[in-house]
Parts: C-alpha cells; structure tokens; sequence
C-alpha cells in the first residue's frame, strides 16, 4: 500500500525474486494521469515532482539504515539503488568531484561555528523526474505487477491468515502486507497502527519557512557542491536551525494537504531561475505532557493556511524584521521578484509561527550571512509553512516486520527513512524480510 520510491522498489525486488500476485494500490493517480498539482500522492510518491535530489551517502536521514543493518551493508545498499535508478533512466552526475574545495568550504562553516554536511547527491530535476518513474513502472507492469490507483484505504483487519483492507472502492485481501504509505501517510498510519495495535514512537518535526534569494549568494557554494546543509545553534534559545533541500536556480512550491497547505522547493534539470532557495527549519522535539509532535506541527500549519486564506503566506524580510506585515507594495519594492507570489498571501509569519521559532529564523540568517553574503538582505523572501513530518517509528524487527506477523512497514511514513533513496532503500529490506518470512512459513 503506498506507491511511492518504498513500495516501487518492494516490488522490484519481489519480482526479480519471482513473487507472483504483488498488488500495489494507492490513494492518488497513476503516473499517466499524474500532474504537478498531484504533489503529494499518487504512483512515485511525493517527491516525483521535486527536484529530484537522490542522495547515496550514509548522512543525515540515511543514517536510520543503521538501525537494520552495518555501515557496510548500509553503503552497499545505497550504491544497489543508485545503480538501479541509472539504469531506470537517470543520467544526472554525482556531485561533489572537487573533495579539496568541499573541506575548505567545511573549514570556512566551522569558523563561524556553522556545520555544513557533504553528501554524494544527483540532482535529476523536476521535469525529469517522472520519465524516471514511468520506467520503474513499465518494469513492474511487464513483470506482472499489478496496479490500482485512486483507492483510499479507510480500515484494515486482520485476520487468523490473511488481511483485509476495507476502501471507498471495496474490500481488498492479502496474505501479506507492506504498508509505505509516505510522508503525507504519516497521520493515516498514526491512525491505523492505533486501531490494529501496533506500537509506534514520535520523532521529532521540522517547522519553519521556505527562503527565497537571488542565485548569485550562493552560486560559488552550489558549483563545488550542489547541495550545501548547513546546521547551527541560535544564540538565544540554543536551538537547532538547520537548511536543507536547496533549490539552486530553483522555484517555490505548493503542497497541498488535508485541511492545509505548505510550502517546498524544486528545481529543473536545467536550473534555470534566477532566483534560489532552500527550507530553513527548527527541529523539534516533544516530551511530556505532550508528544504528539505530527499534531502540534499540522495545528501551525492550519494556522498559517487560515492566516494566507488558504494559500501560503509570503514576507519581505525586511518586514518581518521590522515587525510589520507585508502587502502588495512592499513586495513590489523588493529588488527579488518572487517566484510564488501569486500563489501566496502577502501578511506577517509572526502571526503563525510561534515566537521562538522566528526569533531563530532571524538570527540564523544573520550566522549564515557570514559564509552567505546577501542572505541577509531585506529584500529576500520568506515563506510559511515549511513543514517536514517525520513518521512516528513504527515499531519492527531488523526486516521492517511489525509486531502483527506479514505485516511490514517501509519508507518516510512509517519513521524509517527520510528521503527518495532512503524510502526505496527500507523498501528493498522489507521486500527481503517478506521472502525470509515466506519461506519461514
């Protein structure tokens, strides 16, 4: 269930393994009738139309493969994806080649006490994307896959040997089951694991905007590595700020939600905006009383979709440094011409951002002005909500099997992975740990 990178690539591997009778359903249209306003469902899952940053080091968010399997293993696994995309069509270079610029660039971060990460990165682009994703699929349907799209699963019931999934379109049983049902799932396998009993854990969410800057501030870093994450310490409430999912020469984007809206980045294969821009978000962590951290960042989310009118808000930051909204004059004094505008609501993110959070907005982009001249500049743009829900763990053994036995979880969603390769990276280890568990029986 869930046909993103997760349930593409579980299905791979069943099928080069001989696995007749695979099944995947999905809430949103095919990849034939996918447009870009499907941003969140549909066959390839919600990053079909991003930027198309495939990421093949063992940092950040891949480094959850820790927890299934050696550093080694890890690796290897990442290496068996990026081989598989290229051979799926992807023709992008890997970036970064220049090792010796990287660490002065890491050198030049940590003397103003900024840390920046290197990771091995293709960038495929938006529009290039997809063609990727009609080839896995094509694969999938001459291997005997079968598909179905717009199916909403609403309940699922298990059985003494089977499983039965209850959908606006009918019942559907299965004697196995793999739910990946992405990032935009993670309130739905919330739900689901409540009603089946199985055991989950919240993780923390990043919440903050998407900045928007002329090309030129980081035009020197995005040459020597195409994707720069820098991570930093505010000085006021010692918060962790980090960037991350850089647009360089790239656009604004809209996600749409249940009930709410957000904001992300893409960019084409040929990065050919002059403007670029990157999420700039806080990490947070709850504990007691409250843990809850997916509904503590979809309740700031609607927030700002009421704030907007239903689209998202977008701030001078000049004016947001000045304590004043923004409004169709001040935006067009700007000498940045926003990608997003007339898609956006031009207001105030301090209406819809809790405090502390924009005081580490502000004083973020006034550490990073140091290795980004012009970041800082009053002209550049601030959009809200820019959030990244990380799926409650669910809770598994080392092959991504709940404690329901034939019931494994794979991807964003289920808390296991964060990113494209990482989802088709747990969806090849529970593919693995049905056919152990298939011969088990």
């Amino acid at each position: 269930m869930g046909a993103g990178p997760a349930g593409l690539f579980a299905a791979l591997e069943l099928s080069k393994k001989g696995i007749k009778d695979i099944l995947i359903i999905d809430k949103g249209p095919s990849i034939e009738t996918r447009t870009p306003r499907d941003t969140m469902c549909g066959v390839g899952g919600s990053g079909t139309y991003s930027d198309g940053k495939l990421h093949f080091s063992l940092t950040l968010s891949q480094e959850r493969l820790l927890d299934f399997m050696s550093p080694k293993e890890a690796q290897d696994l990442l290496d068996r994806v990026e081989n598989d995309f290229l051979d799926f069509g992807v023709t992008a270079p890997a970036t970064p080649t220049n090792m010796e610029e990287v660490k002065n660039l890491i050198k030049e971060c940590q003397r103003h006490n900024i840390k920046l990460y290197s990771r091995r990165v293709r960038h495929v682009g938006s529009d290039a994307l997809p063609k990727v994703i009609k080839n896995i699929v094509k694969n999938l349907e001459k291997s005997g896959v079968k598909f179905k799209t717009l199916i909403d699963v609403q309940k699922i019931i298990k059985k003494s040997n089977h499983f039965i999934l209850e959908t606006d379109k009918g019942n559907i049983e299965a004697k196995t089951l793999l739910l990946a049902p992405g990032r935009v799932g993670t309130k739905w396998l919330q739900d689901r694991a409540g009603e089946i009993g199985i055991t989950y854990d919240y993780q923390m969410v990043e919440v903050g905007v998407r900045f928007e800057f002329p090309a030129s501030v980081n035009e020197e870093q995005s040459r020597i590595m195409y994707e720069c994450i820098y991570s930093l310490q505010t000085p006021t409430f010692d918060d962790t700020m980090r960037s991350f999912c850089p647009c360089p020469n790239g656009y604004v984007a809209i996600e749409n939600y249940d009930g709410y809206v957000c904001v992300n980045g893409h960019s084409n294969s040929g990065n050919e905006s002059p403007n670029s821009n990157f999420a700039l978000v806080q990490e947070i962590r709850l504990t007691e009383p409250v843990e809850n951290t997916t509904d503590y960042a979809i309740s700031i989310a609607k927030l700002a979709t009421t704030i907007g009118g239903g689209k998202p808000i977008i701030q001078r930051l000049s004016d947001l440094q000045r304590h004043r909204r923004s409004n169709s004059r001040r935006i067009t004094k700007s000498s940045l011409t926003p990608s997003l505008l007339n898609s956006c609501t031009p207001g105030d993110i301090a209406m819809a951002l809790p405090y502390r959070l924009v005081t580490n907005i502000l004083e973020a982009l006034e550490i990073l002005d140091k290795v980004l001249p012009g970041i800082n500049a009053g002209s550049n743009f601030l959009y809200a909500p820019e959030i990244k829900l990380r799926g409650s763990r669910i809770k598994t053994d080392k092959n991504l099997e709940t404690e329901i036995p034939g019931l494994f979880v794979a991807g964003d969603g289920a808390g296991v992975s964060g990113n494209i390769v990482g989802a088709a990276a747990t969806g090849i280890i529970a593919a693995l740990g049905i056919l152990k568990s298939t011969k088990e029986k």
